[in-house]
């Protein structure tokens, strides 16, 4: 190794690859969320079972991928409220209780375009 290389050791660089997985994932989810709201209404969704359902499901995993996202990740974007979108994936993914459709549609159109673009700028920097 010539001296003016800088060596990053295999913990860290394992943690960032793991942190770039999971806000991969946190992005995937999106996608498929606007995949599936894609072209129509909050009526249309609320009568919609499947799309409820997959909606569900996305919101979910964003949610549970976010609730293993490292402390210190957390902390550097203080603009997403963490602690809510946990508990709303735990709520999605473990059925604790249910949800109700105006709050989830409200998340499909107000949180998760914040958080895909802030996701989509943190991950062009890993």
């Amino acid at each position: 190794m010539e001296t003016n290389e800088v060596s990053i050791p295999a913990d860290i660089e394992n943690n960032n690859h793991r942190l770039e997985v999971q806000i991969q994932d946190i992005l995937e989810a999106i996608a498929a969320t606007e995949s599936f709201i894609a072209g129509i209404d909050f009526m249309e969704f609320s009568r919609d079972q499947k799309t409820i359902f997959a909606v569900e499901r996305a919101i979910g995993i964003i949610g549970a991928t976010a609730k293993r996202l490292p402390i210190s990740f957390m902390d550097r974007y203080p603009q997403i409220n963490w602690r809510r979108l946990s508990g709303i994936g735990d709520i999605l993914m473990f059925g604790y209780l249910e949800i109700d459709l105006k709050t989830l549609w409200e998340l499909t159109q107000n949180d998760i375009p914040f958080i895909k673009d802030l996701m989509s700028k943190v991950i062009a920097t890993l």
